[in-house]
């Protein structure tokens, strides 16, 4: 496939995110107090977000040990931290390649103690920060709402690409498709930056998913894929899976016998963020290209309606690919067929 190679990423690019972060979408003010987490690995990234919040209101930059080596121990700081400054908005930003912190539902109870915003930056790299947060956020919302309104009520989606994916996924319009916008400017809002999709919940998919890039826990060791790994689906179900290597095609086979519901279509997304614009691996930012990602297992039932549950949840990313809803062209090799989408 065609991917480019990304542009020059200098300090300017990184201020411009970290200033976007801290203005358009957590609008921090001088009446915040800002707590951004880190490690020894993504600080060096992680001081232009201090700098940007410093400039707006009282922050302190805590670098925690590795969460991927000593996950106790930094949750413990993390957690005096947060006890100790009671910050009105939080920034985690330090690698964490299992997204343990994510689902550690300790860390939110601690968060909605105290009515913090807060930003998840797992795996900051320098284009999630250099591209994908230096770019207008206000837009960001007003597209991604856009496209949330094109497909709410679709019955139908194909996805295919040039690397074999081709896939029919049946959709209820009763189940709700819901925008992520990266604005979270109110206490208790938070999520992922940087940021830009919209996804729901199918009832049934059958075909085949070629997937560039595979999500956590697997995406720090596995990348951008030289080769994608083929996911068979039918009646809404993985039945087959395969990849050159055998190795990633065992792991990836015995992650999705963990529960009941491991093996099910849990979640379609359509990437939104124009900024973000050809793969690099690091799902953070991937999953926010223009084009789609789909997840096996949970569903976020909250959000979507779906009424299972799973302890798992893999996205997969497929590359530039071709999607229609209900016979409508929506993206077209990556790209959306309507730039403006008003």
């Amino acid at each position: 496939m065609g991917r480019v190679s990304a542009p020059w990423i200098g300090p300017a690019e990184l201020e411009a995110g970290a200033r976007e972060l801290a203005t358009g979408c957590l609008a921090i003010s001088e009446a915040d107090r800002v707590l951004v987490l880190t490690d020894a690995a993504t600080a060096p990234l992680a001081e232009y977000l201090e700098r940007a919040s410093a400039a707006l209101a009282p922050t302190r930059l805590l670098v925690l040990p590795s969460l991927d080596d000593a996950y106790d121990e930094a949750f413990a700081r993390i957690e005096a931290g947060i006890v100790e400054d009671r910050p009105s908005v939080v920034l985690f930003a330090a690698r964490d390649a299992d997204d343990r912190l994510a689902w550690d539902g300790r860390y939110w109870e601690l968060l909605d103690g105290i009515g913090a915003r807060s930003a998840q930056l797992p795996a900051l790299d320098a284009p999630s920060l250099g591209i994908g947060l230096a770019t207008d956020y206000a837009e960001v919302a007003r597209f991604t709402e856009a496209v949330t309104s094109c497909v709410a009520g679709v019955r139908r989606v194909r996805v295919a690409n040039a690397l074999g994916t081709d896939i029919v996924f049946d959709c209820d319009p009763a189940r709700p498709w819901t925008p992520f916008t990266g604005i979270y400017r109110r206490p208790g809002e938070g999520g992922r930056l940087p940021q830009g999709e919209t996804f729901c919940s199918p009832v049934n998919a059958n075909g085949t998913i070629a997937a560039s890039v595979i999500g956590y826990p697997f995406n720090a060791a596995t990348g951008l894929l030289a080769e994608p790994a083929r996911f068979e689906i039918s009646g809404g179900r993985l039945v087959g899976l395969s990849h050159p290597d055998p190795v990633l095609a065992e792991r990836l086979t015995a992650w999705f016998e963990r529960d009941e519901h491991a093996a099910r279509i849990g979640e379609l997304a359509f990437g939104t963020n124009r900024a973000c614009t050809a793969l690099t691996g690091n799902l953070l930012f991937d999953e926010n290209v223009p084009g789609c990602h789909i997840a096996i297992g949970h569903p976020f039932g909250d959000y979507t309606g779906a009424e299972w549950e799973s302890g798992v949840h893999v996205d997969l990313v497929v590359d530039r690919p071709t999607i229609h809803v209900d016979d409508r062209l929506l993206i077209e090799r990556g790209a959306y067929a309507d730039p403006e989408l008003d």
